[in-house]
């Protein structure tokens, strides 16, 4: 009797899983004839997924036999990237934003149905796709993006994916995902830059022993509108290749694909460098303006300053702190050096005019004190023959004469004009002080150059100290800023040439 109740026992519990699975199978058609009771291709086809589903484990990855190929091994998981848009591409966070369709396919000979369940051939095509519903469950690969920081599936208005059995056990998975990357970025040539930026996934949990990535034919496919979506980037060019990641738990294969982003340089020109070197310009308007004028010239100088020191923090303040100079920073750097030159350049002027000004001053004392001696001596003559003095000084002490004396003292002065003038002498045979005040011989004999030069270096020693640094200002300060820009343009040009061949 009790062998009986044990023997009965074991029976029911054989036949407790095969009933479980025909209710499971069951529940499905009853499913898929609820949703499709109008369309008969789609009831056939959940009717065929939900018989090749009665002793599925979707646990349990394929055993990777193909139609060409019947031993078992690696799952062959072919797959290819449909780039929608990359956007918003953070230097100071390292990362991107790529859009992108997600596709893969392998073979899973659990789920062919040519001849499945005793269907005929002739009742499905060839190489003929049935959708497999969103709760249906089959195994798919764990593939996870590697330098993945964030990321989200489409679900807008439902679900962006779908999952498709071809009749010869293909399955085909598409996703649409949008992802935030990590991009490792060298800026030593920010903003004249590119980047070169990676998308790379492999298996999460399968080695190379259980699953193996290959790229689809065409691999790689970038929408049209990929490049509208970056403002400051355009996508100069791609390639894809394979990997293979180690770790302590074992080899997995993965695949990557670099992205290389030029970066376009006309929003910075517009931005930056023109109104930078505009700045640069206006701080040296100071130097035409007079050396007397500190209300208007320390303002210019010292607005420009922070103007340009303003945009340089507007800058880096969107760009990662690193221990290298930039090409932006060398740029802005000049500029700001530029400008505070300009504002030193007019306290050494400051300085000079000040000290010239007093000097004049002891020197104007000094002449009222000969003066007052000169008209006092009875030997007028005589003493003016031994004096030099300037014009105006020439005048005051006529005025300041009787008027019985006019015509001696005037002749006393041309003489003494006459002495300081001299004969006209060569070129290499001046006498340090000597000026010129008639160029005519020099003209004669065909120096016409030596002339323009003689002649502006007599206006400019006429001139104060202050003045004349002005004047040196004027023209040292453009001639280097043109030289700085000669250089730092080849330099950098020269290196995205090289960069691009």
């Amino acid at each position: 009797m009790k062998t009986q109740l044990c023997v009965s026992l074991l029976l029911t519990l054989s036949l407790f899983p095969t009933n479980a699975k025909k209710a499971k199978t069951k529940s499905c058609k009853r499913t898929a004839f609820s949703r499709h009771t109008t369309n008969y291709q789609a009831w056939r086809e959940q009717m065929t997924v939900c018989d090749l589903l009665q002793d599925y484990d979707a646990a349990v990855r394929p055993s990777g036999r193909t139609p060409y190929n019947d031993t078992r091994g690696a799952v062959i998981v072919t797959t290819s990237l449909n780039i929608r848009s990359i956007s918003a591409v953070s230097e100071k966070n390292m990362e991107f934003v790529a859009q992108f369709r997600f596709r893969q396919e392998w073979y899973d000979d659990r789920l062919r149905f040519i001849e499945h369940q005793g269907l005929l051939s002739s009742d499905y095509r060839n190489f003929e796709f049935i959708h497999v519903a969103r709760d249906q469950s089959l195994w798919i690969p764990d593939t996870f993006f590697q330098n993945e920081k964030n990321g989200w599936y489409h679900m807008l208005n439902q679900e962006n994916r779908f999952l498709k059995i071809r009749s010869d056990g293909k399955l085909i998975y598409d996703r649409r995902l949008t992802l935030h990357l990590a991009c490792s970025m060298h800026l030593s040539r920010y903003p004249m830059d590119h980047q070169n930026c990676e998308i790379a996934f492999a298996s999460y949990a399968y080695t190379t022993a259980d699953i193996e990535y290959i790229w689809d034919v065409p691999a790689i496919q970038i929408h049209e509108g990929a490049n509208g979506a970056l403002p400051n980037f355009e996508i100069a060019s791609f390639k894809n290749g394979s990997c293979t990641s180690k770790t302590n738990t074992g080899t997995y294969s993965c695949l990557k694909v670099e992205i290389r982003l030029n970066r376009v340089f006309s929003f910075f020109l517009l931005q930056l460098y023109i109104p930078s070197s505009m700045l640069v310009g206006v701080a040296w308007v100071s130097y035409w303006i007079d050396w007397k004028s500190t209300a208007a010239r320390v303002p210019l100088a010292i607005v420009t300053l922070l103007t340009m020191i303003t945009t340089s923090h507007a800058i880096n303040s969107n760009l990662p702190p690193v221990s290298y100079a930039k090409s932006i920073d060398i740029w802005v750097g000049a500029c700001v050096v530029f400008i505070f030159f300009s504002l030193i350049e007019y306290a050494v002027v400051n300085y000079m005019g000040i000290l010239d000004e007093h000097r004049q001053m002891k020197k104007a004392a000094c002449n009222r004190s000969r003066l007052s001696n000169v008209i006092d001596n009875d030997n007028f003559g005589e003493s003016l023959q031994s004096l030099t003095f300037s014009p105006q000084e020439k005048k005051r002490l006529i005025r300041r004469r009787p008027k019985k004396n006019m015509e001696m003292q005037e002749g006393d002065f041309e003489a003494i004009e006459m002495v300081d003038r001299g004969p006209p002498r060569s070129a290499g045979l001046m006498e340090e002080g000597w000026t010129f005040h008639d160029t005519t011989d020099l003209v004669y004999i065909g120096q016409r150059k030596r002339v323009e030069l003689v002649r502006w270096c007599s206006v400019l020693s006429s001139r104060g100290r202050a003045e004349r640094i002005d004047i040196i200002a004027r023209i040292i300060f453009p001639i280097a800023f043109i030289l700085f820009n000669f250089a730092y343009w080849s330099i950098y040009l020269e290196e995205e040439d090289l960069d691009e061949s």
